[in-house]
């Protein structure tokens, strides 16, 4: 269970965590756990000996052992070349590219491990046991040491000792287990000296990065990497990126999640306020607003991050938002705002929480309400979708409400977004989206207020640039049209249309 559990952490630098890694780990370690039952029960029948299932055992330790370090070369030997990248492309990628991985470095010692439960069967049986008492038992203590190694991971060693050294530690929990099982035979000389390199690895390692490089010359910029960690959602990364040359380069960081290299989920463009990508279309709308001077807004962030959007806010807005809630569901993520010069102000709240969580169990209406939350690089999360999750956001607006949706999506026709825009237009009678130029990026806008208006008519000296982009980008709704998916609780396959044009 270790070993499930954190290969698939392993692997999401390069693909993520997504279902269909996910699917990929699973199945892989079915297949070679079958395989091993199958075939270590036909060897636990002719050779039923203790000191060979410490052998079997040795050999899966030391397969344990390269797959921390193989993950990433591996990971990215498989990846398709940089500026092949796309969503569609990348989504290809990681089905295809995390079977790969996940079938060459952890079903060998999985398939070994398969073995131990007929071995340990069989011994018993030798030793006197009855054969449904032997297999009881040994399915009783497996069964138990999985539940060991299921919360093992996750509440302890990922956060604290990393990845890499959990997969270590797995390994040494084998070699002594092999110790144990050689020791009678005076067999047990190699996995000791095993142990203590692994040991030696287990303490070394939480120090090396993650993915010393990312390749971005083909994009024409310099990256440096910053500050790699990770958390028990994911593998979290901050790059500094140098765009441009000459005096008209820019240096900004980026927080990156998981398989994303040049994705990023908050962004801090040094000594400006305004991003340049789609965090600037968000700040422009307060400006929708009639009398904020004198009713200062409520603004909740869903899919915080590490404060972008907060902290343009903020800056842009001091006098007309009364509070700003950011709701980041990482605390990892979230305890990285400062480093995005995000500092929450006397009336403003940091909310380490599920957003959906958080909006059902606040008695507070908001005037603003935005989602940018995103699950795994791929798509929003399937229950901040549904047609459930609007009718919340909906009791939760002010009558003069606004909720404001990122999609990440190719074009307006996609399946994805016709079935976010049907499912919106279900809950609310005002909607319309602003395309962002140059990004696959579309703000999704929505009022319970029958006519809302959503052209803003001034802006601040800041926000010119933005105001005019926003107004031309700026079209009602379209009609998603027949065949169009109605997302709601019970079914909402929100990574499987992101995947399909």
């Amino acid at each position: 269970m270790v070993i499930e559990l954190t290969a698939a952490r392993a692997l999401a630098p390069l693909f993520g965590t997504s279902l269909y890694v996910w699917t990929n780990v699973i199945g892989v370690v079915l297949l070679a756990l079958a395989a091993g039952y199958w075939i270590g029960g036909q060897l636990a029948d002719r050779r039923p000996e203790a000191a060979l299932l410490g052998r079997l055992v040795l050999v899966a330790a030391a397969l344990t052992v390269p797959a921390p370090f193989l993950a990433v070369p591996l990971g990215t030997w498989l990846m398709p070349e940089p500026e092949a990248l796309s969503p569609l492309v990348t989504t290809g990628h990681v089905v295809r590219g995390s079977l790969a991985a996940t079938l060459v470095l952890f079903a060998p010692p999985l398939f070994l491990l398969g073995m131990v439960g007929p071995f340990v069967t069989r011994c018993l049986v030798d030793l006197g046991f009855n054969g449904g008492q032997a297999a009881g038992q040994t399915l009783a203590v497996s069964t138990l040491g999985s539940l060991f190694g299921t919360y093992l991971p996750a509440h302890l060693l990922i956060e604290h000792l990393g990845v890499r050294a959990t997969l270590l530690s797995a390994s040494g929990l084998l070699l002594v287990a092999a110790i144990v099982l050689m020791l009678p035979g005076r067999r047990a000389t190699t996995p000791a000296a095993l142990l203590l390199i692994v040991v030696g690895l287990v303490v070394w390692t939480p120090g090396l990065p993650v993915r010393d490089v990312i390749d971005a010359g083909s994009l024409g910029e310099e990256v440096e990497i910053v500050e790699e960690l990770e958390t028990a959602y994911q593998y979290v990364r901050v790059s500094r990126w140098r765009i441009g040359e000459g005096e008209d380069a820019v240096s900004e960081l980026r927080l990156s999640l998981d398989e994303g290299a040049t994705e990023f989920h908050s962004v801090l463009r040094m000594d400006q306020v305004l991003t340049g990508y789609y965090y600037d279309y968000f700040a422009l709308l307060p400006e929708l607003f009639q009398q904020r001077a004198t009713r200062p807004l409520d603004v909740v962030i869903i899919g915080g991050g590490a404060g972008t959007m907060p902290r343009q806010l903020r800056k842009l807005h001091p006098d007309t938002l009364r509070r700003i809630v950011s709701v980041e569901i990482d605390p990892g993520v979230a305890a990285l705002a400062a480093t995005f010069d995000w500092s929450p102000g006397v009336n403003d709240l940091s909310v380490v929480a599920d957003g959906r969580w958080m909006l059902a169990t606040v008695d507070h209406r908001f005037d603003l309400v935005i989602l940018d939350a995103y699950a795994r690089q791929v798509a929003v999360p399937p229950h901040l979708g549904t047609v459930e999750f609007f009718e919340l956001v909906k009791k939760r607006l002010t009558p003069r409400g606004i909720f404001a949706m990122n999609v990440s999506t190719h074009d307006l026709g996609s399946p994805l977004f016709r079935a976010l825009s049907r499912t919106v237009m279900e809950v609310f009678p005002s909607t319309a989206a602003v395309s962002v130029p140059g990004s696959w990026n579309v703000v999704l806008l929505a009022a319970a207020e029958p006519g809302r208006s959503f052209r803003p008519d001034r802006a601040s000296k800041e926000l010119q640039g933005v105001l005019s982009a926003f107004r031309s980008g700026l079209i009602p709704l379209p009609d998603p049209g027949d065949g169009a998916v109605l997302l709601v609780d019970d079914k909402a396959p929100l990574e499987q249309l992101a995947r399909q044009r």
